[in-house]
């Protein structure tokens, strides 16, 4: 087993009752009969965010193969994406990858994976991956996604844990955290557990939401409470969660070298609009290339950056 006591970072061992325990510090989890390890304490529900997700993975992705699959998740652009990863938010698929290359065969950490495609293609790209999310009914759709699109799971260890709380051993040359951060209470605990999970060198990618994008920070500032009829639009219709808040990356930054990384890269999305506008048109066409060109290259020179509604960071690990 691959995960280590929180409180003495041992390794754990799995129990003939099927606990995870600690020989020291007692009992953690659970593992269940598909091999799937349950920590204690984690929610069992979905969040509006992985309910939403789910819908459009089912109704997008329903009778899809693994050939149309592999289309799929080859198309990066905003403007070509299918209608399905547009509504996951993100602008730039595989972002990193002007940073790193393409991630073949090392080992990478996920927090949070959610329900979302970076899994599948990390699998596809021939990595070991462990993913792990705090709700139990997300990591089930994952394995349900993965195992309708033809992805082998060979090579995938996944759990239900919590952030804040998981050790890891320090093997990992990639952790990913994609729009997860501003769901997670304690950022300091997640990145210390992070940067501990990674090997001397490794890398963290981040995508976060920007606080400071001004139609985020309409709907997730507090100055306009009671009043604040926008907001109260999206929590009521399960567009945002009632606490959410943005990154502001300023201090994200801070924390990262307090932790102990090296910031690399530190990069603002280059979409401002296009990726609402977008959402209401077909993949492909040529009305969606012309907003995410304009976008591009009319807005997003004429719009300060410290707006833009995504930020990028890629901090390492020193050896």
């Amino acid at each position: 087993m691959r995960f280590l006591c929180p409180t003495c970072r041992e390794p754990l061992n799995k129990l003939p009752s099927n606990r995870v325990a600690c020989a020291d510090h007692g009992e953690f989890g659970s593992v269940e009969e598909n091999g799937l390890v349950v920590f204690d304490g984690c929610f069992d529900e979905h969040s509006f965010f992985d309910t939403q997700a789910m819908e459009r993975l089912d109704r997008y992705y329903a009778h899809v193969g693994p050939e149309e699959f592999e289309d799929i998740l080859a198309r990066k652009e905003l403007w070509e994406m299918d209608i399905g990863n547009k509504w996951v938010g993100i602008t730039e698929k595989y972002w990193w990858e002007k940073y790193t290359g393409r991630i073949r065969g090392r080992r990478v950490l996920e927090i949070g994976c959610g329900v979302n495609y970076i899994t599948s293609y990390l699998l596809r790209s021939g990595n070991d991956v462990l993913s792990f999310d705090i709700c139990k009914a997300s990591i089930d759709y994952q394995s349900k996604l993965l195992e309708q699109t033809g992805v082998a799971r060979d090579r995938l260890t996944v759990a239900v844990a919590n952030a804040e709380q998981v050790e890891l051993p320090g093997e990992f040359d990639y952790v990913d955290i994609n729009n997860v951060l501003h769901h997670i209470y304690d950022k300091r605990a997640a990145l210390e557990r992070a940067f501990r999970a990674l090997k001397p060198g490794g890398q963290v990618l981040i995508v976060e939401p920007n606080y400071f994008y001004p139609l985020r920070w309409i709907i997730e500032t507090d100055l306009f409470d009671p009043f604040n009829f926008l907001k109260c639009y999206f929590v009521r219709n399960s567009l945002m969660e009632k606490d959410e808040k943005a990154i502001v990356f300023s201090e994200l930054r801070v924390l990262l070298q307090e932790v102990g990384f090296e910031i690399e890269v530190d990069e603002k999305d280059r979409n401002f609009f296009g990726s609402f506008v977008l959402r209401l048109l077909r993949d492909g066409t040529w009305m969606a290339r012309l907003v995410f060109w304009l976008d591009q290259k009319v807005f997003g020179r004429v719009i300060p950056r410290y707006f833009a509604p995504f930020e990028y960071i890629v901090a390492r690990r020193s050896a």
